[in-house]
């Protein structure tokens, strides 16, 4: 089927692919000729491609790398760059995706980044939205306000007590004063 294809594609001096559209059009398999046209299609773009990126800084053609979801150990063997250099392009490529705070992110964290993502699989683990969250922190600054709360009325609580005991003792002495008072107040009396 094929040769007689052919022979005729020579014949009416038309490409063998226009033919099988051709057939497929008339068969009612125009589905299948158009799959087929996109990878032909596909296969010229990456061509071309591959073709532009031969005249491509390294600069740029480590942008297409990124893009492309190389690993970067490849970016940095095939383009023979070392790992400073790799991070860097990479850090400039979040940029330009306008995820650079991300980067930020993880340089603001420094030490403290196994903690964010203990924070991170936890959230996670549990399902918790960003409501959750929210609550959840809320609750925590709620929990640190009662704390403080408690703090000063524990204070208050305790100087109050202390303000009792001297009153107490003011009240004894006056008593022991009243009491000597009455005493020598009979005494003059008698």
């Amino acid at each position: 089927m094929k040769a007689k294809l052919q022979e005729i594609a020579k014949h009416v001096h038309i490409s063998l692919r226009d033919i099988g559209t051709i057939i497929h059009k008339e068969t009612g398999d125009d589905e299948l000729a158009t799959t087929e046209k996109q990878k032909v299609d596909e296969l010229k773009k990456e061509k071309e491609k591959q073709e532009r990126l031969k005249y491509l800084s390294t600069y740029a053609k480590s942008f297409q790398m990124f893009k492309d979801r190389k690993p970067f150990e490849d970016v940095a063997i095939e383009l023979d760059l070392d790992t400073d250099t790799v991070l860097f392009f990479y850090e400039d490529n979040l940029r330009l995706l306008k995820i650079n705070w991300l980067v930020k992110i993880y340089k603001d964290l420094k030490e403290d980044f196994p903690l964010f993502i203990y924070l991170y699989k936890r959230v996670k683990e549990e399902g918790l939205n960003k409501h959750d969250i929210t609550v959840l922190v809320k609750g925590q600054q709620d929990l640190k306000f009662m704390e403080h709360r408690v703090d000063l009325f524990s204070d208050f609580i305790r100087g109050q007590q202390l303000q009792k005991q001297q009153l107490e003792q003011e009240i004894k002495m006056l008593k022991t004063n009243l009491d000597n008072f009455g005493v020598i107040f009979h005494h003059k009396r008698i």
